[in-house]
């Protein structure tokens, strides 16, 4: 399915990319991998994935499902190419979160895509889901195993990475 929306803003980019096939199948298995990550069985997951929950902006129903991370500093980025979640997250309103099996609270921000943060977030996002970089984000990995320069820059106009700065952190 392809999902295209107009950039009114340098913080929301268009989004244009097909979701790969194993990505749709993953989606399938997001109540499964929900229950794992609230679970004393978190450990096996939660190294790379957290519970996100939030308000629908338009329905104010709570939405919660699982998503990719990486910590960098006192923060952690979530980033996504193919889904609308984080449009829900543009009004900075606090969401929950399931970390590493531990329940908080945290602050969202969409960051500028144009923007140093987001640059960093992604790069450090993609160096922590290498296979997730060359699938969705096509941003191939150097001989060092870092995403490559060139196709980051690249890609991370057409990507959106939120900051997450968690409560009392």
């Amino acid at each position: 399915m392809k999902v295209s929306t107009v950039s009114t803003s340098r913080a929301e980019p268009v989004i244009d990319t097909p979701v790969p096939f194993p990505i749709r199948v993953l989606r399938r298995l997001n109540p499964l991998i929900v229950a794992i990550l609230r679970s004393p069985l978190h450990g096996l997951l939660s190294r790379h994935l957290l519970v996100l929950t939030y308000e629908g902006r338009t329905t104010g129903l709570r939405r919660t499902l699982p998503l990719s991370y990486v910590a960098l500093g006192a923060h952690v980025y979530l980033c996504t190419r193919t889904a609308l979640w984080w449009r829900n997250l543009r009004n900075g309103k606090p969401v929950e979160l399931r970390l590493r099996g531990r329940r908080t609270i945290a602050t969202p921000t969409v960051l500028d895509s144009a923007s140093r943060e987001a640059l960093d977030g992604l790069r450090e996002f993609l160096a922590a889901n290498a296979k997730t970089g060359e699938m969705l984000y096509q941003v191939r990995a150097g001989s060092d195993g870092r995403p490559m320069e060139a196709d980051l820059r690249r890609q991370v106009l057409r990507s959106v990475v939120v900051r997450l700065e968690i409560a009392g952190a």
